[in-house]
């Protein structure tokens, strides 16, 4: 995320620290085809503000938080038997 694009808000040190957590995220996530690009990158991006503005500033953590929440939100889920039309196993009496 360029620097013009984080809030204003932020001093110019949390500015830069959003950044490299976001670059840094971004680098471990891009090859792994969650979603489109920009999909995968603003939740990367949405996720580290929101914690950088409710005080986080440890950039491993920003980082993790983020690989976390946008794994969790684009990762395919994996479908029930009931999804999948399979009939549960039961039990012979």
């Amino acid at each position: 995320m360029p620097l013009h694009e984080i809030p204003e808000f932020f001093h110019p040190e949390i500015r830069q620290l959003i950044d490299f957590a976001l670059e840094d995220a971004w680098q471990e996530v891009r090859n792994e085809r969650l979603a489109d690009t920009a999909s995968v990158r603003g939740r990367l991006a949405t996720t580290i503000v929101a914690l950088a503005a409710i005080g986080e500033t440890n950039p491993i953590k920003l980082k993790n938080f983020a690989l976390h929440a946008t794994r969790g939100a684009f990762r395919p889920r994996r479908r029930t038997l009931a999804q999948r039309g399979a009939q549960p196993c039961t039990a012979a009496a």
